[in-house]
């Protein structure tokens, strides 16, 4: 045992100088992140803003407001996204409805779950030669969290960087759990859980199904869990849970789509799995996160293509280690996130199949925005290896390879592959701009004349797709209100942008924003 513990002398004798390079590493990767979202992030209205400008920003800007506004969604796999909404009533009452202001705040929210996740982790110095994994598996975490990768699909478009938020409120719903489990006090456990099911809506009931699915299994694994106070923390969770559901039962829905049978989604992608890409629904999902495309240019798609199919494969491998440990280690607060992570990854996957794969096809699950929903998968697994040393050291030598050498030289490679894929991600920024700067000026066409549509942006689909009137209030609305790509405060925030002017609407009162229908609409004193 002696003879063992000398072995690894290396890993514990600096766990001071490990700590001062994870947190060098997470610093520089929210930095490298902040930068490229203040440079490159997207602020231009597009895709899904267009709507909740239609249903939500609209009333704020002439008054008639309501908390219901806040939940209003379209049917099918909408999601009423809260938290979103207020966040753009931010953008629009201080910043000139910059969507650039998304991103940071999604920056700032995945600092805010790598906060949390060191006090997970690294916090507790333990000095059993642990201290330098975990240290080394917290400093991938921030590398997945703040990556560019996928030419920092995740940061381009605000709207999606803003899903840190239902990441950061998962997270500590998870905690709070193991809390109450612990303490058995439940009145943060409903607060909280309230927060999650209002602010998260489906995805909060992934994540509550998740959790309560964890601690079931905890309980089987380890019976002196099974009293009386962990299922009166599985009640308290349900009833707030149902209260939630109760009030999203009459959540308005505003702009009505199809919306299929869960039983005719499966029959579709039950097809799709019977076609020829059926492994990418298996593989991407676990890739996608390392690395989007291949971190060299040079790599031939084919011989990229095998690359994926051997990390799939590998990944799989780690997947059932990972389960063979949860079902045998003891549980503490890391495994017990690690558990409901990987849970949470399952049940997001399966709604990204099922919502969006079934009918759309197998391509759309190899989408840079869903990245950041893939990526729990390896928080999981990082979380899981770092916990796990502790009792790898006791093990016999030749156990040590697998157990703590070949985790590190993943930990290892995911953090150098950051670096090609930061330099792919701020190649694209003189792109982004010309395009942010195009989408602009095909906003100020049809501002101008908005029954021209022809040769309408992607991006831009969704407003050039309304009915004429329509198209034509909200764009008016966009011009005579200043905002977006029409505010002065925007378009010097960001000089790549052309320099625009409202459209006069024949009001005397336009530049001061006031005036009869057409003219810009006051702000009313409440925000």
């Amino acid at each position: 045992m002696q003879q063992r513990s000398q072995s690894w002398k290396p890993w514990s004798a600096t766990p001071n100088v490990a700590r001062v390079l994870a947190w060098f590493v997470a610093a520089l990767a929210m930095l490298n992140a902040l930068c490229f979202v203040l440079r490159v992030s997207s602020p231009v209205i597009q895709r899904d803003a267009w709507y909740f400008f239609d249903v939500f920003l609209r009333k704020a800007i002439d008054g008639s407001l309501g908390l219901g506004d806040f939940f209003v969604k379209r049917a099918g796999v909408d999601h009423a996204q809260p938290l979103f909404k207020l966040e753009m009533l931010f953008e629009w009452r201080y910043f000139g409805l910059d969507f650039m202001v998304g991103a940071v705040v999604g920056v700032i929210a995945a600092a805010a779950s790598v906060a949390i996740l060191y006090r997970i982790v690294v916090a507790e110095p333990r000095r059993d030669g642990s201290d330098i994994p975990r240290c080394l598996g917290w400093a991938a975490m921030c590398a997945v969290l703040f990556s560019l990768n996928g030419n920092a699909g995740t940061w381009t478009w605000p709207l999606v960087a803003l899903e840190n938020i239902t990441t950061l409120i998962i997270l500590v719903f998870i905690v709070v759990v193991w809390h109450a489990l612990k303490s058995q006090r439940y009145l943060m456990l409903a607060m909280v859980t309230l927060l999650l099911g209002i602010s998260s809506d489906d995805s909060a009931l992934i994540a509550v199904a998740a959790v309560v699915f964890a601690v079931l299994m905890w309980q089987i694994c380890d019976s002196a869990q099974r009293r009386l106070s962990t299922w009166k923390v599985l009640a308290v969770i349900g009833v707030c849970m149902v209260c939630v559901r109760i009030g999203y039962a009459y959540a308005p829905i505003v702009g009505l789509t199809r919306a299929t049978s869960i039983s005719f989604d499966m029959g579709l992608l039950l097809a799709r799995f019977q076609g020829d890409g059926w492994w990418r629904l298996a593989v991407l999902p676990l890739v996608l996160p390392v690395s989007y495309q291949s971190p060299f240019p040079s790599t031939h798609p084919d011989t990229w293509m095998i690359w994926q199919a051997i990390m799939g494969a590998l990944l799989l491998v780690a997947h059932l280690l990972f389960w063979r440990k949860a079902f045998r280690i003891k549980y503490n607060l890391s495994i017990f996130v690690a558990v409901c992570l990987m849970l949470l990854f399952y049940g997001w996957v399966a709604g990204i199949l099922v919502g969006r794969v079934a009918n759309l096809g197998t391509d759309f699950v190899n989408q840079p925005r869903y990245i950041l929903l893939y990526a729990g998968h390896l928080i999981a697994l990082l979380l899981m290896w770092a916990e796990s040393t502790q009792w790898a050291f006791q093990r016999p030598k030749w156990r040590h390879v697998t157990d703590i050498w070949v985790p590190a030289g993943g930990c290892l490679i995911l953090l150098a592959v950051q670096i090609p894929l930061s330099i792919d991600a701020w190649h694209i920024r003189k792109a982004q701009w010309a395009y942010d700067a195009n989408m602009a000026n095909q906003i100020d066409q049809l501002v101008t004349d908005p029954a021209h549509v022809a040769n309408c942006l992607p991006e831009q689909r969704r407003i050039c797709n309304l009915p004429l009137e329509e198209r034509q209030k909200l764009i008016q609305m966009l011009s005579a209100n200043r905002l977006n790509i029409f505010s002065p405060q925007v378009q010097q925030r960001h000089p790549y942008l052309p320099t625009l002017s409202p459209v006069p609407t024949g009001s005397p009162d336009h530049e001061t924003g006031k005036g009869s229908a057409g003219a810009a609409m006051p702000l009313p004193s409440g925000f």
